[in-house]
């Protein structure tokens, strides 16, 4: 992929995502190790370089003070960004993160003998290409269209966005406790939609913090999104 000058402060995160595909490739416990921990230094690098961005160049300002605070906690370099930036992480979860970041120390300090499974690995990646994407307008690509974890996490991000613009075209706040009542009044979207994104959210929750896949439930919820996905393309 070419990189344009413009986008070339994201390139640390790039170089370490395609290091990762390169060991994921080779299918060994070890190199799923060597990816898991690449595709996470990613992560950390996003973040980190995007905070660390002028206002010119990111539009949001970071005070100093704010970022040096935090300058050896990921957590706290988590929670600068969604103060920051949250409006443009619609769709991705901290939680999230943090959750396999706790796998990647594992990995980094237990690692001889342990391994990771691939589709939590996809995931991951898939967490840091939206982060690039978001952050920096670069897109790295899609999943190929298969029923898998990492095509969960795009599907999801993508109803998440949907609705968003939706609700804001209605002038409805996300936030709002009762913002789905306001929606079906507004003829925004039906009740069998808000049942099936509250199953989904619950069974794309539960497996992305999962310690075994259940990889039939995945395949279940990558159905549903598509289907709610293409409900609310279809009523937009």
């Amino acid at each position: 992929m070419e990189i344009s000058m413009e986008h070339t402060w994201a390139s640390g995160a790039i170089e370490l995502i395609k290091h990762a595909d390169s060991h994921t490739h080779l299918e060994t416990a070890f190199d799923r190790r060597i990816a898991f921990i690449s595709i996470d230094n990613a992560v950390e690098t996003s973040v980190r370089t995007f905070l660390s961005l002028p206002h010119s160049k990111s539009s949001v300002k970071v005070p100093r003070k704010e970022l040096e605070s935090v300058e050896n906690s990921f957590p706290g370099l988590l929670a600068l960004l969604w103060q920051h930036a949250g409006n443009r992480l619609t769709g991705i979860d901290g939680a999230d993160i943090e959750h396999y970041h706790r796998i990647r120390n594992t990995l980094y300090h237990q690692g001889t003998g342990l391994s990771v499974d691939e589709q939590y690995l996809l995931a991951y990646r898939q967490i840091a290409v939206l982060l690039l994407k978001n952050l920096f307008g670069i897109a790295l690509g899609d999943p190929k269209p298969a029923p898998t974890l990492e095509r969960l996490i795009l599907l999801w991000n993508q109803v998440e966005e949907v609705l968003k613009r939706k609700l804001n075209k209605a002038g409805i706040d996300r936030g709002y406790t009762f913002h789905w009542e306001e929606a079906m009044r507004a003829g925004i979207i039906d009740a069998s939609v808000i049942h099936r994104v509250t199953e989904l959210r619950m069974i794309r929750n539960r497996q992305v913090h999962s310690s075994t896949l259940d990889r039939t439930e995945v395949e279940h919820a990558v159905a549903l999104a598509e289907n709610v996905l293409s409900n609310l393309v279809e009523g937009t």
